[in-house]
This record gives structure tokens, sequence and C-alpha cells, in this order.
């Protein structure tokens, strides 16, 4: 039991700290419409980055084809949902791009959380390997959030606290990893591909287009290849 729960801690520590990180970055950046503009972009490269090369390819793997593509569907349907219902309680719209950005990084956050909790009953060097790794990984996926955040002008607390809001599903998913063991390959999945698919059209959605109508220039297209070229270099 007691070991049940170092791996929950390290989950949430992983998790937590990672976003907490990226959302404390983004309130060093200079506020101005062009580099607002260039760092949503580089926002939504990256993020398409994490979906075309991290997310979905990780749940055709483990899932197949038919599984992938029916989370991918329930993720558009479920953003589609959350947007019809939020227009009337958020009426900023950047502050509802980080919002569904916040729910789609949350929602993938918990699989990775499962992978965590299963790598620690492994008996190898795996599990704080993978918290390492997870936690990094995790930076740049809080400062994309924050980003939209900062641009809506929301407060340097409210920033950090919803970043690190996000990080929690990895340690109730590193709790529920290691309490059930191996979870099931094609749940694993349809969670992938689901936040993959929400992602997916918040990024073409929301991000793409307040970037394009912050600054008219070439800013926001610069930052959204530099963007994808930095998730290479990360993952790679």
């Amino acid at each position: 039991m007691k070991e049940l729960w170092i791996i929950t801690i390290y989950g949430f520590v992983v998790g937590v700290v990672g976003t907490g990180i990226g959302g404390l970055a983004s309130l060093f950046i200079r506020n101005t419409d062009r580099t607002l503009s260039f760092l949503l972009g580089l926002t939504g490269g990256f993020m398409l980055f994490i979906v075309t090369f991290h997310l979905l390819p990780e749940s055709f793997i483990l899932g197949g084809l038919y599984i992938s593509i029916i989370g991918i569907i329930l993720g558009i349907l479920l953003v589609v949902f959350v947007e019809n219902h939020i227009e009337d309680i958020v009426k900023n719209p950047l502050m509802k791009s980080s919002l569904l950005l916040g729910i789609s990084i949350a929602v993938h956050n918990f699989p990775e959380g499962l992978a965590l909790g299963s790598s620690f009953l492994m008996g190898s060097n795996l599990g704080p390997v993978l918290s390492l790794a997870m936690l990094l990984h995790n930076i740049p996926e809080g400062l994309s959030m924050a980003i939209p955040l900062k641009v809506g002008k929301k407060s340097p607390l409210k920033i950090i606290f919803y970043t690190i809001l996000t990080g929690i599903p990895t340690g109730i998913g590193a709790f529920l990893g290691a309490y059930v063991g191996m979870i099931s390959n094609m749940f694993i999945s349809l969670c992938l591909s689901f936040a993959g698919g929400t992602m997916l059209y918040i990024i073409s959605d929301e991000i793409i287009p307040s970037a394009k109508t912050l600054h008219k220039g070439r800013a926001s297209s610069i930052g959204i290849v530099m963007g994808f070229v930095i998730g290479i270099i990360l993952y790679f």
C-alpha cells in the first residue's frame, strides 16, 4: 500500500510540476501583439506535432484503426458540446481556447499517468526514467495552455493555477495504473485518440485562427512551423 502512494505522488509531481513550470515561464514573455501571435502559432504547431507524431500513432499501435477513429470522433464531439455550452459563460474567445486546450491536455495526461503507474510495477528503473521524461514533456504543454491565458490578460496566479490543474490527471492515472496493473491497451488507445481528436479540433478552430487575428503579419506562420520543429527536436 505504501508503494502505491509513493507511485501516486510521483504521478502528481510529474504532472503538476511540469505544467506549472510551463505556466510560470509564460509570465516572462513580452506582451506585444506580434510576440503573442507568434507564441500562439508556436502553441498550435507544437500541439499539432503532439497529435500527429505522438498521440495518434501510439493510439493506432495499441488499439488499431477503428478504436482510434472512434476516439477521435468522440474527442471532437466533446469539444463541440463544451463549446456550445460555455459560450454564454466564457465571453473571452482566448479564455475559451485555453479552457478547451486545458481539457484536451488533461485528457491526454490521464493515459500518460496510467503508463507511468504501470511502469513502476515492472521492477526496473523504467518508472523514474519515464517520470523525468514526462515532467520535461509537460513543460511545453503547460506553456501552450498558458499563452492564450496571457493573451487574454489573466492574472499570473490564475495562469499558474489553471496550468497546474491540467497536470492533476497524471497523478490520478498513475494511481489507477499502479492499482490495477497493466491497463487494457484498447482503453489507453481510446484515451489517446480522444485527446488527439480534442486537440486537433481546438488547434484548427481556436488556436491558429486566434494567432492570425492577433497579428496580420507572418509571425503566427513562423510560430506554427517553429512549434512543429521544436516538437521534433524534443521527441527525437
